[in-house]
């Protein structure tokens, strides 16, 4: 895959992913949604969390790269939330809002990522 395809990839499936992500958060909690979805830390964030997809799937393929995937994408950012950024919701919701972004990441960059032929 062209490299420039394999970064736009990433990009925008981090920026899908924090949209999906900002608008779940608003939807449950007080919080508003364009401060949430355009904040450059948060896109940044997830923009570097999504670097994982290449990497997951050139070392394995199929169900288990979707499934590693989608748990790494799960996972990760939600650690992060909680350690790091101490963000004090439940574990649980932190995990349930992290995988809307999972799963939004996930299937932008399979659609812009995967080769034509493959589609």
């Amino acid at each position: 895959m062209h490299i420039v395809r394999l970064v736009a990839a990433v990009v925008v499936a981090g920026i899908v992913g924090t949209i999906a992500n900002s608008i779940i958060v608003a939807a449950l909690t007080p919080n508003e949604f364009v401060p949430l979805a355009v904040s450059p830390g948060r896109n940044a964030v997830a923009i570097a969390v999504a670097v994982l997809l290449p990497i997951i799937y050139a070392a394995i393929s199929g169900i288990a790269a979707a499934v590693v995937a989608l748990v790494a994408l799960t996972v990760v950012p939600s650690i992060l939330a909680k350690l790091v950024f101490g963000v004090g919701a439940p574990w649980l919701f932190v995990l349930g809002v992290n995988a809307v972004y999972a799963v939004a990441a996930w299937v932008t960059y399979l659609v812009i990522a995967r080769p034509r032929a493959e589609r």
